[in-house]
């Protein structure tokens, strides 16, 4: 009898907990789990993605779309994406024109988020005005008593060392690392390569920036519009099965056909603050947002993983202008300068923002609308490793030196 009690007894208290999980199952799940999305994807999704993939970029890399006008790529991109909707691959529910931010945004059918770009990247030689460019740093003292630490510069602007803009990084490449900055170039950056930040004391992020429209939570949708950094490596079947469980859970992007990262990439690399007190610095368009609505999601990430400070530009920047202050800014960090103080000396340089830098070039012509100027988040006293002391590496943990 007493056996038979307890086991009814236990049989009403699952009943209650299913009943529980059934009703509330966002109390029920982890933290992790309560977007309900699977933690994998299948071959048959992958193959799916790719499909669309191959349909968008051939739109995308056409010789005709270059030529449209903003209004017929959208049309273009509508259309497309109304035939995969058809065809089973993309939700047609999730298709989104964000024509201020110059993208359509869709839902493959697996749930992962895939974008369309109305605009056209920023070119060097669009931006390639006349201006002060790599002149003479001031006297650099801190390679005297050796090494003031490592960066790496993770180039994605273009694909290759013929372009206008590879011989600059190049030449701060080989500069940095003769007055003791031991500076990597990564010239085909990857999601998987932005995993590996904290074996850096400061990582620079020379990539395009856009703004990406999406849909949050799980009982009651929202939606919202954050920055995200634009890669070059395309998508194809097995970066799909790596990059997974980011897709799934909306921390990697697919814009056209390549990958893109948000805050919560960052957010997830990095957790328990495994970033260590690197110092990162964003050439990134929109890095910040833009005036009126400065985001810092991307920042926010970045420091939730540990990063010591973020510095990069709200709106669109000027290529010669972020390039020129990020110059200027790492010189003075390897004299071991604070963040701050360098930045500061390079607005001084250069000006507090890329027009005032623009108008001082007489070239004639009309800057864009809205200014680009840095903004820190974090500490702004962090300076890079001290002269003599030792760098990142994995059985070493260190702190910034003091301001």
């Amino acid at each position: 009898m007493e056996h038979t009690f307890y086991r009814r007894l236990l049989s009403a208290v699952c009943a209650i907990a299913l009943a529980f999980t059934a009703v509330c199952p966002a109390v029920a799940a982890a933290p992790e789990d309560t977007t309900g999305t699977p933690q994998t994807l299948t071959v048959s999704e992958v193959q799916e993605m790719q499909q669309t993939d191959a349909a968008v970029t051939a739109l995308t890399d056409s010789a005709a779309y270059a030529g449209m006008s903003e209004e017929e790529r959208q049309a273009a991109a509508l259309a497309q994406l109304d035939v995969l909707a058809a065809q089973g691959l993309v939700e047609k529910d999730s298709i989104y024109v964000d024509a201020e931010n110059g993208m359509v945004s869709f839902a493959y059918r697996c749930g992962a988020l895939g974008g369309i770009l109305l605009t056209d990247t920023e070119s060097e030689a669009d931006a390639a005005l006349p201006g002060p460019e790599l002149e003479d740093a001031p006297a650099l003292l801190a390679a005297e008593n050796g090494t003031v630490g490592n960066a790496v510069i993770y180039y994605a602007f273009d694909n290759g060392v013929n372009s206008n803009r590879y011989p600059y990084y190049s030449y701060m490449k080989d500069y940095w690392n003769g007055f003791g900055l031991d500076t990597h170039l990564d010239m085909m950056v990857t999601v998987s390569d932005l995993k590996r930040m904290a074996d850096y004391d400061l990582a620079i992020l020379s990539a395009h920036g856009a703004y990406y429209t999406y849909e949050y939570g799980w009982l009651w949708k929202k939606q919202a519009t954050a920055p995200i950094l634009l890669l070059l490596e395309k998508s194809d079947f097995w970066n799909d099965l790596r990059y997974g469980m980011d897709l799934l859970s909306h921390r990697v992007i697919k814009v056209n056909g390549c990958y893109a990262v948000t805050g919560d990439f960052f957010r997830n690399a990095y957790r328990g603050g495994r970033l260590n007190g690197t110092i990162v610095l964003s050439e990134t368009c929109e890095f910040y947002g833009r005036s009126g609505h400065v985001d810092t999601a991307l920042s926010d990430g970045l420091l939730s993983g540990g990063a010591a400070a973020v510095a990069g530009f709200v709106n669109n920047v000027y290529s010669v202008y972020s390039r020129s202050m990020l110059w200027a800014t790492v010189n003075r960090l390897i004299e071991g300068e604070t963040l701050q103080q360098a930045i500061d000396y390079s607005l001084e340089v250069y000006g507090e923002n890329d027009i005032v830098w623009y108008l001082n070039q007489n070239t004639g012509r009309r800057p864009h609308p809205a200014a680009s100027y840095p903004i820190i988040q974090g500490d702004g006293t962090a300076r890079l490793t001290a002269p003599g002391t030792a760098t990142n590496s994995a059985a070493e943990q260190r702190t910034p030196a003091a301001a």
